[in-house]
């Protein structure tokens, strides 16, 4: 991670999540600006992070949940047609395929939850050191 980062390893951690939800968007739009979107999830990561505060991180990980469900919602691809079973998906043969629709809102449930939780940690180890920063050992 950079230099300016207070916090590497956090960051470092949200933009491997990060990496996932950009895997979950629309292929053209992942292969034209994939790169683009993570240094600039990076450098808002870090800045949001070195500015501290749960507020901050919350509106961050907002931010990119609402720019994540708009992006999926009006650029709609072609349905996935993976068979569960090895099935084809011709007439006459039978078909076992995935609701990417339920697999899309199950991966921003687990992100939100695993971005809020990064969260809750972080202003848990901030109060912390507050708090024992006030009190001396003797």
């Amino acid at each position: 991670m950079s230099a300016r980062s207070r916090h590497p390893h956090l960051v470092a951690g949200a933009c491997r999540l990060y990496s996932v939800v950009v895997w979950t968007y629309p292929s053209a739009l992942r292969h034209e600006y994939r790169r683009e979107m993570l240094l600039t999830f990076k450098n808002q990561t870090e800045d949001v992070l070195n500015s501290g505060g749960v507020a901050s991180v919350l509106l961050l990980v907002l931010h990119i949940a609402a720019d994540w469900l708009r992006t999926l919602a009006s650029e709609p691809e072609d349905p996935m047609t993976l068979s569960l079973l090895g099935l084809g998906a011709r007439e006459g043969e039978g078909c076992g395929c995935l609701d990417r629709s339920t697999f899309t809102v199950g991966l921003l449930l687990a992100t939100l939850g695993v971005f809020l939780l990064i969260a809750g940690w972080y202003e848990w180890f901030s109060y912390k050191a507050l708090f024992l920063s006030h009190h001396r050992i003797v």
